[in-house]
């Protein structure tokens, strides 16, 4: 399922929000316009027919006749359209400027006097009343003299009015076209800004695990989330002391029981000696071994415990050789592992890390108890220092299958072996390497064997 991204819709919603108050602006403005202009063309109309019937008057005489020279805005083959009306003028007005119109003079019996080129043949019906009027859908002024009924018809010839207003919304839109897409990218850009405290929030989230619960920071939150990280700081909270409560069980669990099992071990082993060839004494071996694997089992419990606790991380760097060769002295001294374990150190070890080194120790042990177990019967186990800053252990045995290797570093899982075993050794191995920066690599067949299994502690990566 696609999620949705909130700073998307944001900055959709506020572009078409944009969008539709600039819409919304343009038509109000429009409809302005459109009062205006109709108000400035009417106002030309009237002031051209104002200043036309005057000259008229004066030019013709009572029998229609022109009386001298007739003045350029008056001549018969004057056009209106798109000529200037120089030297028509009347006192008190300034001259007039270009308009596209035309004009009929007509006598008080609608008797057509003078009329410019492209006006009408025929005077169409008018109204006795003078001011403004519609012919054949367009706009005219009609003004008579009441001295001698000698009128006149001013009418538009073209779209001018439509003109200037669709030039005056494209005015208003073009500026919408060429803006809104940079508009849209601020807007896009300023959610991003503004949710930048939400992505910090979650990447705060996401750093929290078992092994880090520490508390979020919620002083540099804004308002609105502020109440979310402190929830989510409760819930932290309680998952802390949860795990706490967890762990400390663990831990006591495992610790409390050592003694009782140490000595339930310890008397077992007497009262075998005490039976010696009695038919019980199998049964005793049984109960024997079952309180060495619940020892083991608790002792790994408890490793657990401290882990996650995160203990195994070091501040400073510490020289793990000494601890490595105390760790390989202690499997040379059992008997029952002595000449078992085969050493070899590199020339280029780098074996000074960032890690404690009890948890090194406990890592080092587990995979050579591992090793020892799990391989073949009396089996040599190779350990390896190097090259490098990383530990080897080998040995030989049977193969491991990818499927089965996949879930080794799983709590409780084990292979298919028959051999006695916690399944935690490897788990806690691991989480002590993811706790230090390090990585656990398996293979089987172990490397430069035919066979076997091999576990590498690599530390390259926490220098």
């Amino acid at each position: 399922m696609r999620r949705r991204s909130i700073a998307l819709q944001l900055a959709v919603w506020l572009s078409a929000g944009m969008l539709v108050f600039w819409l919304g602006g343009a038509v109000i403005s429009t409809a302005v316009l459109r009062s205006k202009l109709e108000d400035a063309f009417d106002e030309t109309l009237r002031q051209s027919a104002i200043r036309l019937l005057p000259l008229a008057n004066r030019e013709v005489d009572d029998n229609g006749r022109i009386r001298g020279p007739v003045p350029r805005l008056l001549r018969e083959d004057n056009r209106g359209r798109g000529r200037r009306t120089e030297g028509a003028t009347v006192p008190g007005q300034p001259p007039l400027a270009i308009e596209s119109f035309t004009y009929l003079v007509f006598d008080e019996d609608g008797n057509i006097r003078v009329r410019a080129d492209d006006a009408p043949a025929a005077l169409p019906a008018l109204t006795a009343a003078n001011g403004f009027l519609f012919v054949d859908g367009q706009r005219a002024f009609k003004s008579t003299d009441r001295r001698n009924g000698t009128g006149i018809l001013v009418l538009e010839t073209t779209n001018a009015r439509r003109e200037a207003l669709w030039g005056a919304v494209a005015g208003l839109l073009w500026p919408l076209a060429a803006l809104l897409p940079l508009v849209g990218l601020g807007i896009w850009q300023a959610v991003r800004i503004a949710m930048m405290p939400v992505q910090r929030l979650s990447r705060d989230v996401a750093l929290r695990s078992g092994a880090n619960l520490s508390p979020l920071n919620d002083d540099d939150q804004p308002v609105e989330l502020a109440p979310i990280a402190r929830e989510i700081e409760g819930l932290l909270g309680r998952l802390r002391a949860a795990m706490e409560a967890e762990r400390t069980f663990a831990a006591s669990s495992a610790h409390e029981l050592r003694t009782p099992i140490a000595g339930a071990l310890a008397q077992t082993q007497r009262l075998a000696r005490e039976l010696g060839d009695h038919a019980s004494a199998p049964r005793l071996r049984e109960i024997e071994n079952s309180l060495r694997g619940l020892s083991e089992l608790s002792e790994k419990l408890l490793q657990l415990s401290r882990l996650e606790a995160g203990f195994a991380r070091s501040e400073t760097a510490i020289d793990l050789d000494p601890v490595l060769e105390l760790v390989i002295r202690d499997f040379g001294a059992q008997s029952s592992t002595a000449g078992r374990v085969r050493f070899q150190r590199h020339g280029e070890v780098r074996l000074i890390q960032k890690i404690n080194p009890d948890a090194f120790a406990i890592a080092v042990r587990n995979l050579i108890q591992n090793a020892l177990i799990h391989g073949a019967a009396d089996g040599t186990v190779f350990v390896e220092a190097g090259p490098g800053a990383g530990i080897r252990v080998r040995n030989h045995g049977p193969v491991v299958a990818p499927e089965v290797m996949a879930r080794l570093t799983e709590r409780f899982s084990r292979g298919t072996t028959r051999a006695s075993g916690t399944g935690l050794g490897l788990a806690v191995v691991a989480t002590i390497m993811a706790q230090t920066g390090g990585t656990l690599r398996l293979n089987s067949p172990a490397e430069g064997f035919g066979d076997g299994f091999e576990a590498v502690l690599d530390f390259g990566t926490a220098d």
